[in-house]
């Protein structure tokens, strides 16, 4: 499951109808993911024990962890840029001249740095500083850390071109473009290592508990989560999501209106409700 437009509205709780659904999935036997592209500590920020959940992939597939009643436990996969792919990646955004972010591996992903765009800054890219808690830097090019994500935002229009120069031109890295978290109608394009995405995460995780494709169910809202969608046997989207995920997926209710509920209804025999 995607979290946030998925099961959590925008500054609003997940229902209390779909926490009690994880709780029933969980004495039914059912492993319980969330996939978000929030790091660890961005996720617990609004996490409450009562969510229970069984594994944790954060950032859009950068890292994976088990995931338990005192919440995250063993960090089970983590990915980094190699140098070379950081250069590039940096080189590139510098190019486009739009600002961007740099975030440490998991689970230090909450820890990033930030160059302003040259012209003004979209209200965005202040919040995501501001939500901060003091985790995010002034980028100085002449440190020497791991990186693991770069960030960029901006209107639709320019993001798409964006999105198309890092295909053209860094192939081997992995991208994915959403929809800013803040709703202020502006996209965001997160470049991460090769192979990084949700749906590779979730295969990995899936293949080492003896699972697949064909046992899984994935919900998401937004393009990020267009390739978790296609990995698993069944899937379903936000009412809420693109016109372009609503046409080739079955539409679960809103974010807040118990959308996990309503699908657990449609395919667990005897669910409570159905």
């Amino acid at each position: 499951m995607d979290f946030d437009g998925t099961l959590k509205p925008f500054e609003r709780a997940v229902s209390p109808e779909d926490i009690e659904t994880l709780a029933t999935l969980g004495r039914l036997g059912a492993v319980r993911a969330v996939a978000t592209g929030r790091s660890i500590r961005s996720f617990v920020r609004d996490w409450d024990p009562a969510f229970e959940i069984d594994y944790l992939i954060t950032s859009s597939g950068l890292g994976t962890s088990r995931f338990g009643p005192d919440g995250p436990g063993e960090l089970l996969e983590s990915h980094r840029f190699t140098e070379a792919e950081a250069a590039l990646a940096v080189d590139l955004a510098r190019s486009l001249a739009l600002g961007f972010f740099l975030a440490l591996p998991p689970p230090e992903t909450h820890r990033f740095f930030y160059q302003p765009p040259k012209g003004p800054a979209p209200a965005c890219f202040e919040a995501r500083i501001r939500h901060s808690g003091g985790d995010a830097s002034p980028w100085d090019s002449r440190s020497a850390f791991p990186l693991a994500q770069l960030l960029i935002m901006g209107e639709p229009a320019v993001m798409r071109k964006a999105e198309e120069r890092f295909f053209n031109e860094a192939p081997r890295l992995s991208s994915v473009m959403s929809s800013s978290p803040y709703g202020d109608g502006a996209f965001w394009l997160e470049v991460y290592p090769p192979g990084v995405s949700k749906g590779r995460a979730a295969d990995a995780l899936a293949a080492s508990l003896g699972l697949g494709p064909e046992d899984a169910v994935a919900m998401g809202n937004d393009f990020n989560d267009a390739d978790l969608l296609r990995w698993a046997g069944r899937a379903y989207v936000s009412c809420e999501a693109p016109e372009t995920l609503r046409s080739l997926y079955p539409n679960a209710p809103p974010a807040g209106k118990a959308p996990l509920a309503a699908v657990a209804r449609l395919l667990v025999p005897g669910f409570p409700g159905a």
